[in-house]
């Protein structure tokens, strides 16, 4: 009987240390946002995609429309802002295994994305998707135009599902290369190992602005009849109801006063 008892004790003993463990190795959130640090904004963010997130020349801060808006949103709701870098493929995810608070990084809103325990902001940037060539090439007035091309695009984006459905459906057949960062797609654009990117039109019209002798955008999805522009939105780990409706109010403030128009005008010439 007493062997059977200390064995007992032993079970629960073991038991409570298990349950002590997990308890201590869950995440504490903190203050009325359910934030993962005191005090802190945690922004998970794929830097090095003009002109939302990238650093400076010097390398010494964050820059882009993103994180413009990012810095805003952590001041007006009294927090410190800071960035935790992360590839794009896997950046919703982060939000589940909690290593970010919110994710700003060009992200487009859709139902698919909403599956990643995430949800989002109100919208806060109009897209479409745009094919830019090397300046001088044949130009491609069309996706259809895409066929038989090489044609380059960032993985896990709307680029890319957007080409794929294009092929799955035999409008297209072209060669595809996958890149982790839309600069890479330039630059061997700028090379010629590719003949064509596509890409977010935002981020296209940036391209252009800055080396205009090099790259054309030859085809703009918004001229096609009854296409519908993507919206680009915060998200935010899902049931985090507190943090969502903070952020949707600063947004509805920095709409009301201009500020998002003077961020827009700034970043994006074509807004």
């Amino acid at each position: 009987m007493k062997k059977r008892l200390l064995t007992l004790a032993a079970l629960l003993l073991a038991a409570l240390m298990l349950c002590l463990s997990l308890t201590g190795c869950a995440k504490k959130h903190y203050g009325p946002y359910n934030l993962l640090k005191d005090g802190v904004l945690q922004v998970g963010s794929e830097i090095g995609y003009p002109p939302f997130e990238m650093k400076s020349d010097d390398g010494t801060e964050y820059i882009g429309l993103d994180m413009e808006l990012g810095k805003l949103i952590a001041d007006k709701l009294g927090l410190k802002f800071e960035v935790v870098e992360s590839d794009f493929e896997t950046i919703l995810k982060g939000l589940g295994t909690d290593r970010y608070d919110i994710v700003m990084s060009a992200i487009t809103i859709t139902p698919e994305r909403k599956k990643n325990d995430c949800d989002f902001s109100a919208p806060y940037i109009k897209n479409w998707q745009a094919i830019v060539v090397k300046r001088g090439s044949a130009p491609v007035t069309s996706p259809e135009g895409l066929a038989g091309l090489s044609v380059a695009y960032q993985e896990g984006t709307t680029s890319f599902e957007y080409l794929k459905r294009l092929r799955d459906t035999g409008a297209v057949n072209c060669e595809v290369s996958e890149y982790k960062k839309i600069l890479n797609c330039f630059d061997d654009l700028k090379l010629g190992r590719v003949d064509a990117v596509l890409c977010d039109s935002v981020v296209a019209e940036g391209y252009v602005a800055r080396d205009p002798s090099t790259y054309e955008i030859t085809w703009h999805q918004s001229t096609v009849e009854g296409e519908e522009p993507e919206l680009f939105g915060i998200a935010i780990k899902q049931g985090n109801i507190p943090l969502q409706e903070a952020i949707d109010k600063v947004l509805a403030e920095l709409e009301a006063d201009g500020t998002m128009d003077q961020l827009r005008d700034e970043w994006l010439k074509s807004q």
